[in-house]
């Protein structure tokens, strides 16, 4: 087992276990919301994890490399934002098929666009924005969030050399 898994299990067992005799009813409701967001998590992540697998068999390695890959640049970076816009559903959805991903060649600085646009942009999620912050904020808001995941994909992309 990972070593962080098992580190976080450890954590959130001893978490509850001093809730639970501290405030016995709020670890309750905690194991029960615990529960619930486990319940609408499961199924997306097992449709991603089929997705994955599933785009492992479909595109080839080549072609994601050269689109995606590392040596694709600033172009495979704003490629990936680009992708991250049409995410949907829950964000346990996004690391099966970017673990896919990687596994076919896919660089650090475009997954992390992807998934930095994928969680803050997101363009099924943003009229429900504009009802409550207004079409300015909003618009400034995804062009900001937009900007920042491709240059954070440029510094992965450092980071990693």
């Amino acid at each position: 087992m990972d070593r962080v898994l098992l580190s976080m299990a450890v954590l959130t067992l001893c978490g509850y276990v001093v809730l639970g005799l501290m405030h016995p009813t709020r670890a309750g409701a905690g194991l029960e919301l615990s529960t619930e967001m486990f319940g609408q998590a499961l199924p997306w992540m097992i449709v991603s994890m089929f997705a994955a697998g599933l785009i492992a068999q479909v595109f080839q390695p080549a072609a994601v490399a050269r689109l995606l890959g590392k040596e694709s640049g600033l172009p495979g970076i704003l490629l990936g934002a680009t992708l991250g816009l049409a995410g949907t559903g829950s964000r346990w959805a996004a690391y099966p098929l970017v673990a896919g991903l990687f596994a076919e060649g896919a660089g650090p600085g475009a997954m992390f666009a992807f998934l930095t646009s994928w969680q803050l942009l997101s363009l099924s999620r943003l009229p429900a924005e504009v009802p409550f912050l207004g079409l300015r904020f909003t618009l400034v808001r995804a062009g900001v969030s937009f900007v920042l995941a491709v240059i954070g994909g440029v510094l992965v992309n450092l980071w990693y050399g």
